[in-house]
């Protein structure tokens, strides 16, 4: 997730005045949870609700989430409300079994979702899943509030499909508890479906009886249908059958148990019968504990009321302090599995790394055996260029020499050749230089120094 988007950081309007649904004729409201005095009041519609619960529902293998649609308000005497009219669910999303992200995508299709509301249907909020990991704000959903969801009014919706927990979370304005979460909030429907929100909000509290559901039609006493009841009314023949025909299943059942049993032996059926004992004591514990512990509460009550002396409200104070007590042990056990998650992921981490560096070494070993023979090879080239530098040395000297050679036996021909002659014309000189008969001898020369007489 980048952190180039920063939506909280966008100034915010008063909010605008407006009457509470609780005190609008128009609205049937039920309370799910315990909503306290002074904390911020939050109304979700009840089909918005129910499209969160199908969505989380959907995938209890890793977080999902979308966000909130509404508007934030004020009343005729100044409190604050918000109220949740639709939502989002976001796509390309990144989320593993404890965390979720949004993305870029994420925000580029919901914005372009969003651009088919009306203008003052605005982002309230945003709400995402914690399969089996209980009902809190983590580390990186602190961070999705702080940098997208951080403004006065905003709310954080977390449910545990697993666990079928679910709350809200409000900013409290402290900065050393940023956020805290509400005891409950309201949901709203029309007040034509006043029975049908009675009876969702009973299948969503299990235990939360029916007759504290607060709805402004005033009639208690109205049926209740189910969130996808159809119109048309059943015709009177359909319950007869019903029950004739879970009647029939049933006898079918008891004669395929009886004869099972029949044909087991004697041992199947004691078998049979020590697991029902088991079952029958292991209910009588906890019923013997449930016990107990009313006996536990009724005791100090009276203990309480017998004091003298005691502060009014000691014991809602010491109530408060055990909600209180409660919900820091559930947060220490959902930070204490985080942690695990952590640590698993650490430890998947570092396998990933181990193998990614014996990986490396493995590329590195063979990186060196590569270059070691590439030097042999790159030595054995080399001996080999050396011998064909010294083969063409001894080439060219052989070439050298027999391209002088025929020069030099021309040249000693020829020298041959003129000593021949030589000797040759100085014999012929020589045969043919004396006197013939026929001429007189040349006297001898006179010598110079010798006078005449």
């Amino acid at each position: 997730m980048n952190d180039e988007i920063q939506f909280g950081e966008v100034e915010q309007a008063a909010p605008n005045r407006a009457l509470r649904p609780d005190e609008n004729r128009h609205y049937a409201v039920g309370a799910y949870g315990e909503p306290r005095e002074g904390e911020l009041a939050i109304y979700v519609d009840l089909d918005v609700l129910a499209e969160m619960e199908d969505h989380a529902l959907s995938d209890t293998a890793v977080e999902l989430g979308g966000v909130l649609l509404g508007g934030c308000y004020e009343d005729t005497e100044g409190r604050p409300f918000v109220i949740i009219t639709d939502t989002l669910r976001a796509q390309h999303y990144e989320s593993t079994k404890g965390s979720f992200k949004f993305t870029h995508d994420t925000w580029a299709a919901i914005t372009r979702e969003r651009d088919a509301f009306p203008a003052e249907l605005q982002m309230v909020g945003w709400y995402h899943t914690h399969p089996d990991w209980g009902v809190f704000l983590s580390g990186m959903d602190m961070f999705i509030c702080d940098n997208f969801f951080n403004k006065k009014l905003d709310v954080a919706y977390v449910i545990d499909p697993c666990r079928g927990d679910r709350g809200m979370f409000q900013w409290t304005g402290d900065d050393r508890h940023r956020v805290r979460r509400t005891g409950g909030f309201f949901v709203t429907a029309s007040r034509f479906r006043a029975a049908e929100l009675e009876h969702y909000l009973a299948e969503l509290s299990s235990a939360m009886p029916a007759t504290s559901m607060r709805t402004l039609s005033g009639s208690s006493s109205a049926p209740v249908v189910h969130l996808h009841q159809p119109r048309d009314p059943q015709p009177p023949w359909m319950q007869i059958a019903i029950i004739g025909g879970l009647a029939l299943q049933f006898l079918l059942v008891a004669l395929i148990a009886w004869k099972t049993l029949a044909s087991s032996g004697d041992a199947q059926i004691a078998a049979a019968l020590d697991k029902l004992s088991t079952s029958m004591k292991d209910e009588r514990k906890a019923e013997l504990a449930e016990a107990r512990s009313r006996a536990r509460a009724e005791f100090l009550d009276e203990a309480f009321r017998e004091l003298k002396g005691t502060d009014k409200g000691a014991i809602t104070k010491l109530q408060e302090r055990f909600d209180k007590s409660e919900e820091r042990k559930a947060d220490v056990a959902a930070r204490d599995a985080y942690i695990r998650e952590l640590n698993k992921h650490l430890d998947t981490v570092k396998d990933d790394a181990a193998h990614e560096q014996k990986r490396l070494k493995d590329a590195n070993e063979q990186l060196t055996l590569e270059r070691n023979r590439l030097e042999k090879r790159t030595d054995v080239l080399l001996d080999e260029n050396d011998k064909l530098k010294e083969e063409k040395k001894a080439n060219q000297k052989v070439a050298g020499g027999s391209a002088r050679n025929p020069y030099v036996w021309w040249w000693v021909a020829a020298g041959a050749l003129i000593a021949v002659a030589l000797v040759t014309g100085v014999w012929w000189i020589g045969g043919h230089s004396e006197p013939s008969p026929s001429e007189p001898a040349e006297p001898a020369q006179k010598p110079e120094n010798v006078s005449s007489p």
